[in-house]
């Protein structure tokens, strides 16, 4: 099943169920879209659909999300990244603002003063029954599913310090989405991730190569803070980076990405310029 949430034509903001060509609405009979994670939900014949032609998407996240991201989970991206690609004894974290992403289908916008905007596709948690402690071998209970993000990255910010935040929280710099796809379909089987520029392929790896899988990512974030229905948690971005090319390559308005994770979906997104007050 694939859970999303959308804004329509005349501006109305809901969720429901992806079908092959249709949302079924159900924000009219469930109160939030954190109760829709909680699942299991059956789409019945009188709730309304919207044609996806006609939907605008938005990440498919809780209210007021924690985001939370793991670098360096790949062994090939922490080398191509000149750190240590020996197994690191805890996963490296760093939050994103929510203010920090939009929907498959919107442009993620460069700042005006900066030319580093580079592109990042992983495989994001979303989760969908809180808790605090969460043993590994319970986590997969605590996932609805597995979306689609673009944790791009502005990097000389980033390399302002030894910490990622200035360099992840540019407003509208990265992407999740179109929906999220329920574990229920998916399994626990690995997942290929791979970006596309411009219909190229920079990256291309799978899940079971993480250093920190699902489930003990999912246990060791909920050890400091609890989790909460729609929050997301980014889990690592393979090798092939544009900063890592010679020479190095940023995006540029009018590039395309896509981020696809097997049996989940693509996200497509452009890149503009930030627009500038005159």
């Amino acid at each position: 099943m694939r859970l999303a949430r959308f804004r329509t034509a005349d501006g109305g903001a809901g969720f429901g169920v992806v079908e092959r060509d249709a949302v079924a609405r159900l924000d009219h009979r469930i109160p939030s879209f954190e109760h829709l994670l909680g699942g299991p939900v059956v789409p019945r014949a009188e709730d309304p659909r919207v044609a996806l032609s006609n939907v605008e998407w938005l990440p498919p996240v809780g209210a007021h999300p924690k985001i939370i991201c793991v670098g360096f989970n790949y062994a090939a991206h922490a080398s191509e990244s000149e750190r240590d690609s020996a197994a690191p004894e805890h996963p490296t974290l760093f939050t994103r603002f929510p203010d920090s992403l939009v929907g498959a289908g919107t442009p993620v916008v460069r700042p005006f003063d900066d030319n580093s905007l580079d592109w990042e596709g992983e495989a994001a948690l979303v989760i969908s029954t809180g808790g605090r402690r969460i043993a590994a071998a319970e986590a997969w209970r605590h996932i609805a599913g597995v979306t689609c993000m673009a944790e791009n990255s502005v990097r000389t910010w980033q390399l302002h310090s030894g910490q990622a935040t200035a360099g992840k929280n540019w407003a509208a710099t990265g992407a999740a989405g179109p929906w999220l796809t329920t574990t229920d379909e998916l399994g626990t089987a690995p997942l290929r991730v791979t970006t596309r520029l411009n219909g190229t392929v920079v990256q291309d790896d799978t899940t079971d190569r993480l250093a920190f899988g699902f489930a003990d990512i999912v246990a060791y974030v909920s050890t400091f803070t609890p989790l909460r229905p729609g929050d997301l948690i980014a889990t690592g971005t393979p090798k092939g980076i544009g900063f890592r090319m010679s020479p190095p390559r940023f995006l540029r308005p009018g590039d395309e990405v896509e981020v696809e994770v097997s049996g989940v979906g693509v996200l497509r997104h452009g890149v503009v310029d930030e627009a500038v007050a005159r």
